[in-house]
């Protein structure tokens, strides 16, 4: 069974570019948008939360694969 996360990644105004930190990965999606709205109203709303959706110990096989033939002595 696949179990999805949501990461709460708070962002400096809402800029992807400066500082941001992780405030938190929840898998109920209600919890995680209301966690990131106390963070912004905790930090004076200097900071944007942006909620990511992943598949916990899901991976790009594509990376692995070229990955791994890198890594390949001929």
């Amino acid at each position: 069974m696949k179990t999805k996360v949501y990461v709460v990644t708070m962002q400096r105004w809402g800029d992807s570019e400066t500082h941001n930190y992780v405030q938190g990965v929840f898998t109920d999606k209600a919890q995680a948008d209301k966690c990131g709205e106390a963070e912004k109203a905790w930090r004076g709303g200097k900071y944007e939360p942006k909620i990511t959706e992943l598949i916990l110990d899901e991976h790009d096989q594509d990376n692995l694969d070229w990955l791994e033939q890198c890594n390949r002595k001929d």
